[in-house]
């Protein structure tokens, strides 16, 4: 036997180190962190009340739509299409009526004379929401979409000192370096009711979408993930029409419909992923099996180090995604 010696214990230290999550090194960088990134922090550590209203109303929507099959959404829009959009546009630092961009998606204020509030329901200024209702967002394999979904990208800045983010697998169209983008086809509402649980039971057969619209698919729950991105001079954006989600400067708020396997639906299940003339895949349990999952991937954030207030809200991840100051995503591709 060869005799240990210094070199040897301290080649054996480092491979020990090498065998811990780099996250963790990563999160030392708190610590690190100028004073004038610190004030910045103290000046967003309180979530604004506007957008505190906001969830809190889709929150109690759901509570009263528990089952959206059994929506009707001419009444529905009647009763809180103005409430949610007026919430929706406040969420977004934006006093008063808004809208996306024709083109762009991007959301704008209206004037007041647009704001047609003795108009018929559909003639009102929150009209667009009726585009709004059931959509979900699934990730295309390649970064674009066919004419009849809308393209769609959310940006996070993620944390910049000692970064740690990684990935595996399939991830399809996402980009994830020092930060990661997120790109999303848009499913019309009819396309995306074909989206159910899956008939099999246990957490292994849960699947998540981008939530899109007013109301999750059948089914599915919403769930809320809150993440705080780099704080200093923060580069997070959106393209598109990305509602319900929205940022206030350093935080995302992403919205998803979980579908936990075998889950009760009106509709009832379904044996397999809808075909949508492309291939496109899902975050996914990270053990769903074939023949469901046709690759797998995974998605690591490294989120803001300082004072980071990340949160789930609505629920659970499950073994879809996870993460407390940090984030991880499963993926599959489906299709």
């Amino acid at each position: 036997m060869q005799p240990i010696t210094q070199a040897s214990l301290t080649a054996l230290a480092m491979a020990i180190a090498l065998t811990i999550a780099p996250q963790a090194f990563a999160e030392d960088s708190e610590k690190e962190t100028p004073v004038e990134e610190q004030d910045l922090a103290l000046k967003y550590q309180n979530l604004p009340e506007s957008a505190k209203t906001f969830v809190a109303y889709l929150q109690e929507l759901d509570a009263r739509y528990p089952d959206s099959a059994r929506v009707d959404m001419d009444a529905l829009m009647q009763a809180e299409g103005e409430n949610i959009a007026l919430r929706y546009c406040a969420a977004n630092d934006i006093d008063g009526a808004c809208a996306p961009d024709e083109k762009s998606g991007e959301l704008v204020s209206l004037s007041d004379g647009v704001a047609m509030r003795g108009a018929e329901a559909k003639g009102r200024w929150w009209e667009w929401l009726w585009n709004h209702s059931f959509n979900i967002g699934v990730i295309p394999e390649v970064n674009t979409c066919p004419a009849q979904y809308a393209w769609t990208q959310i940006h996070m800045d993620d944390e910049d000192r000692r970064n740690a983010n990684n990935r595996s697998g399939w991830i399809g169209a996402i980009s994830s370096t020092a930060n990661t983008t997120y790109r999303f086809c848009r499913l019309d509402p009819i396309t995306s009711l074909l989206f159910r649980p899956l008939s099999r039971g246990g957490d292994e057969h849960d699947y998540a979408v981008v939530n899109m619209g007013i109301l999750c698919p059948s089914g599915a729950r919403r769930l809320v993930r809150v993440e705080e991105n780099e704080l200093w001079r923060n580069a997070n954006s959106s393209s598109g029409d990305i509602f319900p989600n929205f940022r206030i400067y350093n935080t995302s708020f992403n919205f998803y419909c979980v579908f936990d396997g075998a889950a009760s639906s009106l509709l009832g299940h379904m044996s397999e992923f809808p075909v949508l003339g492309m291939p496109y895949g899902v975050f996914a349990s990270r053990d769903l099996p074939a023949p469901y999952a046709l690759a797998k991937g995974r998605v690591y954030q490294d989120d803001e180090d300082f004072l980071n207030w990340n949160g789930w809200w609505f629920g659970s991840g499950d073994r879809v995604m996870w993460g407390d100051r940090n984030t991880e995503r499963a993926t599959a591709k489906v299709r």
